[in-house]
């Protein structure tokens, strides 16, 4: 039973905090991260890295796909982790079409690949010189919808089992479940609907 409960922890350990399979590079392969490419443009040329951020714009072009991303920090499992500060943006050129319906902005996004040759371009109308990833492999990820749940309790409800059983107490009965996404500014704590 031990050996059943510590496989599971690993496993679930294990699952927990693992990259993607397509975003997986080789044990020991050194990646060179986005500040660095900032802090010294054209000196990573050909170096291999993975960054991720939120998609700004998809452009098809009649060979590739070029993806402009607003870079942010990649968690442990190469997810990119959302924040107020960012060190710019990157542009990811993938040899294919990846259809902008689907690969739409403000979703979140992976790649792996050699770093480029950088392009200018502007953001408006602000000239900015974006660092490119040949991307070999990129991951589109799935938002995350957090809920708060609430079980509403009938406070009327009565247990022949009493509270006289120690250490056991009386059940109770959930009369009514409410769902509210969180993060919402008008989500009210109001679980009635009046305000």
């Amino acid at each position: 039973m031990k050996r059943f409960i510590s496989l599971s922890l690993i496993s679930l350990l294990a699952a927990c905090s693992s990259v993607p399979d397509k975003l997986a590079v080789n044990d020991g392969q050194l990646l060179t991260n986005f500040a660095n490419e900032v802090a010294n443009p054209g000196n990573n040329q050909g170096d291999l890295a993975r960054w991720g951020g939120v998609i700004a714009k998809v452009e098809n072009k009649a060979e590739h796909t070029i993806i402009e991303v607003v870079n942010f920090k990649l968690t442990s499992s190469a997810r990119p982790k959302k924040s107020d500060e960012t060190l710019g943006r990157f542009r990811i050129r993938y040899q294919g079409l990846l259809d902008p319906v689907i690969y739409q902005e403000g979703k979140s996004i992976t790649a792996v690949g050699k770093i480029g040759s950088a392009e200018q371009g502007v953001i408006g109308e602000h000239e900015y010189n974006f660092p490119v990833l040949d991307a070999s492999a990129v991951h589109l990820w799935r938002e995350i919808k957090q809920v708060d749940r609430q079980i509403i309790f009938d406070p009327l409800w009565y247990s022949p089992a009493g509270y006289w059983r120690y250490p056991y107490h009386a059940r109770t009965r959930g009369v009514g479940v409410v769902y509210r996404k969180s993060g919402n500014a008008n989500t009210s704590a109001n679980t009635t609907g009046s305000k």
